[in-house]
């Protein structure tokens, strides 16, 4: 009777795990990169950006260009003016250059940091789309393609086409900000 009680808790012991891997596993993947980057947000995402580095390159360009007349000038001038004015044109030169660097990583920051704050308030909307296809799909687990590390895995369980789908209907109903 003993040895009967120990086999049969045994095979329960064993059984167990196949008991519990006969409820079916639905698994996905999506694409993030591939959400930003096609996404309606996204693209508005993007264009936002492309406006904004633009309008900040003509600003620098406009002191690049005063800083090279500045340049030529010195240079033009440094034989015929005196020691001390050289002196002092070059003082101007290299705090007009250091103004322009720092307005150049201020213009940096400024553009990663609003890249940022998109991408992030993107995120978190393609977040509970996501939640809310796994929810209604009955996924059992949905990984992002380059922070899961998967090395492989079929284009039959890429959901990132639907992803997209879903999230500009959404964004249809709630446009960025």
């Amino acid at each position: 009777m003993k040895r009967f009680i120990t086999v049969l808790f045994v095979v329960t012991i064993l059984l167990t795990p196949l008991a519990a891997m006969s409820q079916s596993v639905s698994i996905a993947y999506i694409d993030l990169q591939k959400v930003m980057l096609e996404s309606e947000q996204g693209k508005q995402i993007r264009n936002i950006l492309t406006q904004d580095a633009e309008r900040l390159k003509k600003n620098l360009d406009g002191k690049q260009a005063e800083l090279q007349r500045l340049k030529d000038s010195v240079e033009k001038q440094g034989a015929t003016i005196t020691a001390d004015a050289r002196a002092e044109r070059e003082k101007q030169y290299q705090s007009k250059l250091k103004d322009y660097q720092r307005l150049y990583n201020d213009y940096q920051t400024e553009l990663q940091q609003k890249d940022m704050e998109y991408t992030q308030k993107v995120l978190k909307e393609v977040e509970g789309v996501v939640r809310a296809l796994g929810e209604k799909e009955k996924y059992s687990l949905i990984l992002e393609k380059s922070q899961a590390g998967i090395l492989y895995a079929t284009p039959a369980i890429d959901i990132t086409s639907r992803v997209i789908t879903l999230f500009n209907e959404a964004a249809k109903k709630k446009p960025i900000k």
